[in-house]
């Protein structure tokens, strides 16, 4: 009997001082769990704004030439037509209206690539006053009558800077990328329909696709 009640008496003393040694352990971590977490969390937070700066241009918010080649090789197989498209004697606008009238040019043709074409196509700023467009999924005719949309967008967009209207015009060059394609042949292909869209006078699309066959529509 009395063995028994010995080891209740136990029983309850220790679980009383688990209990408290259990409070005091909460006590003491919980504070370096919320600063774990905060930091973590802080961590997570300041990632996400690297890699913001990593994917997304910041002068135009369009994605970046790295963003543009990583998407692509994530997806080698990926079907469409690639779009090189550069601003129109864009030197001139710099010397004639300064580097920030520059920027806003830039500006505002991302903003028309972006207004005119579809959530799954990817718009990048290539370098400079130079931009790529990735037409996913889509043919050669589809293709064509989509930059030439753009083309006639950017045409009729005005950049008011310091009290004075800058018109805007762009070439356009492009070139099909089928499942097997590798991407950088397709831009290649695509800078040489530019080149050529340059050559015929500017404010212009030509395309190029893998047999050479070209379409070209002047402005």
């Amino acid at each position: 009997m009395g063995f028994t009640v010995a080891l209740t008496l136990f029983t309850l003393f220790a679980a009383e001082t688990m209990k408290g040694t259990l409070v005091i352990v909460m006590i003491v971590t919980l504070p370096t769990v919320a600063w774990i977490g905060a930091q973590m969390l802080r961590n997570a937070r300041l990632n996400e704004q690297l890699q913001v700066l990593v994917d997304r241009d910041r002068l135009t918010n369009v994605a970046t030439r790295d963003f543009f080649f990583a998407r692509m090789e994530a997806e080698p197989d990926a079907y469409g037509v690639s779009l090189m498209i550069d601003i129109d004697r864009f030197k001139r606008i710099n010397d004639s209206f300064g580097h920030l009238a520059g920027d806003k040019v830039i500006q505002a043709v991302a903003a028309a690539l972006l207004e005119h074409t579809r959530a799954e196509d990817v718009v990048c700023r290539f370098g400079g006053e130079e931009f790529i467009v990735f037409l996913q999924d889509r043919n050669i005719e589809d293709a064509y009558a989509a930059a030439e949309r753009l083309r006639n967008a950017i045409a009729a967009t005005l950049v008011r800077c310091d009290g004075r209207d800058i018109t805007v015009t762009v070439s356009i060059g492009g070139s099909l990328k089928d499942r097997i394609a590798d991407i950088n042949h397709v831009i290649r292909l695509a800078d040489d329909a530019l080149f050529q869209a340059k050559q015929s006078g500017r404010n212009r699309t030509n395309f190029i696709d893998r047999s050479d066959t070209e379409h070209a529509k002047a402005s």
